[in-house]
Parts: C-alpha cells; structure tokens; sequence
C-alpha cells in the first residue's frame, strides 16, 4: 500500500493534506458559513406537558434542534443532561434512545438515518444530502427518537467520574423527564448506539431492567460494536494498528492544538474504508501509522480517501459546523476531560466483566483481567478470549450476561470496520445467542460492492435505517 508522509507543522501553519481538505470542504459549503452568523441560544425553560416532540416535517440539520434542547438534572448523580424528542409515532410509541459515539454530539447522527425527504423534505436543502442515500423509511416518522448528549456537554454537567452505570442512571431520570414534560409513555425503549455508544447501550439494558422493571427494553441495536469483558487480558487485537496509534496519541496531554486537529482529522477519515482496503477479517490489517510530537507529523502507510461531495467529505463538514454553535461550541463538541473519560470506559469495558445488576443502576459482580483505569464496573457483557494468547482477532465469547429485552439485539456491521473489528460483532452475537437463545440474537453485515467501515451509518445511512427498522419489526 502507499505510504505518505503527512500532517506537517511549519512556522506555526499546518501543511496537511487532512487538515487542507478540512479547509477547502468548509469554504465550499455554503451553509457553513451562515451557521458562524447565528446567534448563541441557550436552551428554554418549559413548563411540565407543554413541550412537543419535534416533528418529522421540520427536521433539517440536527445542529437546528438547538433551538428544542431540554436540560435535565439527575437528582442521584448531580449530572445534568441535554436531549431533544424528535419524531412523529405514526407506528408505534416507542421510544428509541440513540447513543452516541466517542467524541460525537446528539447533532452528529446522520439525519438520512433518521427520516427522509418524504417526511422531512427540508433535509434536501442541506449540503450534507445525499440523494443516493435517499430510501423509503423514516424512523422519525415511524416512532419517536430521543437524542442526547452525554454529560458534561454542551451545557451539560458531569458531577463525577464517567462511567456505564452513571450513564444508564442519567438516561433512566431522563426518560422520566420525557414522560413528565411531553406526557408521552416512556414505558417501551429501544436502546440504540454507535461505537462507544453500543457499549453504554448495553450497559443500559444490562443495568436498567434490575432498577427499573417496570420499563420494558424491546429491540437493542448496536453498529460497531464488541462484547467486551477479555478474559485473557488480550484486547490490543481489535483495533487496526494505525487506529491504535492515533487513538493513543490524542490522549496525551498538552498536545499541540494543530496536531490534535489533524489526529482527530485522520480518525475521522478512518471511520471510512480507504483506498484499496480490504475486508479486516485477520490478525493484520495492513494500517500503521507513526506520530512524532516534536515535529508534528503523522505518516500513515494507506491513502484515505475523503474527496469533495463525498459521504466522508459532506459528513465531516456537518460535524465541523456542529461544533461552531451553541450550546457545543461552549465545550468544543466534547472537551479533553470527558473525551479522555470516554476512552477510560472503553478501555474497561474490554478488560472487565460484568455479568449482573442490582436495583441501584449499578453493575455486579464484575471480574478484570487486567489493569483498570475508570471501574471495573464498566465492564462487558460477556467473557472473551482470543483463540491462543498470540491470535488476536479470533474472539470467541461465553457466558454472557442474561440480558433482558422482549425483541431481539441486532449488531450492525461493516466488513472493513478498523476500530471494532467485525468479528468481535460476530463473537458478541454467538455468545447471546449460546446463553440466551438462537432467535435473540443476530448480525447483519453490510455485503454491498462499496464495502463499509467503521462509519457504516455515515457511508450507508439508507441502508442502516432500513437495517435498524427491519430491527424493531423483530
């Protein structure tokens, strides 16, 4: 594969192809440039029962929903939350709850995975639509969806360390703020999450039913997403080593803002399949890369490929202008504390096991395999070991916690995933379906000729919207 030397700092002044693509993407979409004109709006008060889910016909940019942003303080932890209700229950009252990834923003889920132009014409206004990516379904007017932040965005408040059981016990007093100001039922959820955001899905739906049984968890939907819980204490082998490097670079402290730019530049590419990548299915994918912090310089040995109008291109554009308004501009998107937090659970989650809860949102009798750096509460689902010490990427998982969800959990993966390989997906959906039953469980790989990475959501939203609806028909 090619190798090129990149990101390149000179006289305070980054020459780098990754961050000059970010510039030139920026400057050619036009709607950019008006969102740096709008006003800062923190977000309004409103009294109990007279808020309205915002409704599929007015869904534009998710940047927009600004203005409909809710606060809410947990009394049991001190945190304070930001979400939004969108869509329209045409189908069904349930709530799905959509979990972000690490570092992303409620505003950052492809809205093309969320509606379509049928139900929300005004997205076709957007520089971030794609009219191939155009289908049938609209899960905003289908059913009613939750988007949040985690605490400490935003102008949200983490009063104490980030961890899965903190999360689930936020989500859970937000739901009763939902119920109590939209006075819609908050009875039925579907835990939905990307990335990161599998992980504190399934520690909601492993925590929730013990706190709150009187809450029913229907479908769990996880894109990209590993079981957690190595037992052997193996875990380096589900990352590309390429992703390793940048991941590990980034949260090292007082690094230098341009290089930080460019780090987060790269990584975002990488969510994407590059040129000539091929399916990550072995114990090599082929992505290395080097970070030298004196110079500012990072060498990656593949070519990405994020040019003008693509997906890739049209999405990080989107998630730039994101971060320019408020209330995210007031954090940066996610600052470096919890940003690094972020990192801290998923570094747990894959060395700690936790099989059980109790009543108080809080994991049990949880098991490492490792050093921890947040909680061994942050543990997996399920015991995982690579087969022999020396094969990553050959996970096989077991004795996985007895989840508690009347639909099915459906894993949603891409073949050319570098962050969570997708056999670890694999791994995940055989030890539920061991430990629970053959139809409780299942994988859907995308197998189209374009391939699909770890952004599978962003690369293929029509796809993954009609993937997630044909999830909740289960």
């Amino acid at each position: 594969m090619e190798r090129r030397g990149r990101d390149r700092q000179a006289g305070g002044v980054l020459q780098s192809s990754a961050a000059l693509d970010v510039i030139t993407t920026i400057l050619a979409t036009a709607s950019i440039s008006i969102v740096l004109t709008i006003a800062a709006c923190d977000s309004s008060s409103t009294t109990s029962g007279s808020q309205k889910p915002v409704r599929a016909a007015d869904l534009t940019t998710l940047r927009a929903l600004r203005q409909n942003l809710t606060l809410v303080t947990n009394p049991r932890t001190g945190d304070t939350l930001e979400y939004v209700v969108v869509g329209d229950g045409a189908r069904s009252n349930e709530l799905i709850v959509l979990f972000p990834g690490t570092g992303d923003i409620l505003a950052d889920w492809p809205v093309q995975m969320l509606t379509n132009s049928t139900s929300s014409p005004g997205i076709t206004l957007t520089d971030a639509y794609l009219p191939a990516e155009d289908g049938p379904i609209s899960l905003a007017h289908e059913y009613r969806l939750v988007l949040f932040d985690y605490p400490g965005v935003g102008l949200g408040t983490l009063s104490g360390p980030l961890t899965g059981d903190r999360i689930a016990n936020d989500v859970d007093a937000m739901l009763d703020d939902i119920r109590q100001r939209y006075q819609i039922p908050t009875d039925t959820i579907d835990p939905l999450g990307w990335s990161l955001g599998t992980h504190l899905a399934l520690k909601y739906t492993l925590v929730s039913p013990a706190a709150r049984p009187d809450r029913t968890l229907h479908a769990v939907v996880l894109i990209a997403t590993r079981p957690g819980g190595n037992t052997d204490g193996f875990t380096d082998g589900n990352q590309a080593a390429c992703v390793s490097t940048l991941l590990t670079a980034l949260e090292a402290s007082g690094l230098d803002t341009t290089l930080k730019l460019a780090l987060k530049t790269d990584l975002f590419k990488l969510i994407f399949p590059y040129v000539g990548q091929p399916p990550y299915n072995g114990i090599d994918s082929g992505c290395t890369a080097t970070v030298d912090t004196t110079t500012g310089t990072i060498d990656l040995s593949v070519q990405l490929a994020c040019p003008l109008g693509s997906a890739c291109a049209k999405n990080f554009a989107d998630e730039t202008a994101n971060r320019l308004i408020s209330p995210w501009s007031k954090t940066d998107g996610v600052d470096d504390t919890v940003y690094n937090q972020e990192r801290a659970f998923d570094h747990d989650w894959n060395l700690c096991y936790c099989p059980s809860a109790n009543r108080n949102f809080t994991s049990t009798s949880c098991s490492c395999s490792g050093a921890i750096v947040s909680s061994e509460t942050n543990g997996g689902v399920c015991q995982t070991v690579s087969t022999g010490i020396t094969t990553p990427n050959v996970p096989i998982s077991s004795h996985c916690a007895r989840l508690q969800f009347t639909g099915q959990l459906t894993v949603i993966n891409g073949l050319e995933d570098l962050f969570i390989q997708w056999t670890y997906g694999r791994a995940l959906v055989e030890g539920m379906q061991q430990t629970l039953a053959p139809d409780k469980a299942r994988l859907v790989t995308y197998s189209g000729p374009d391939g699909a990475g770890h952004g599978i959501l962003m690369q293929h939203p029509r796809w993954t919207q009609e993937a997630i609806f044909d999830a909740l028909q289960r």
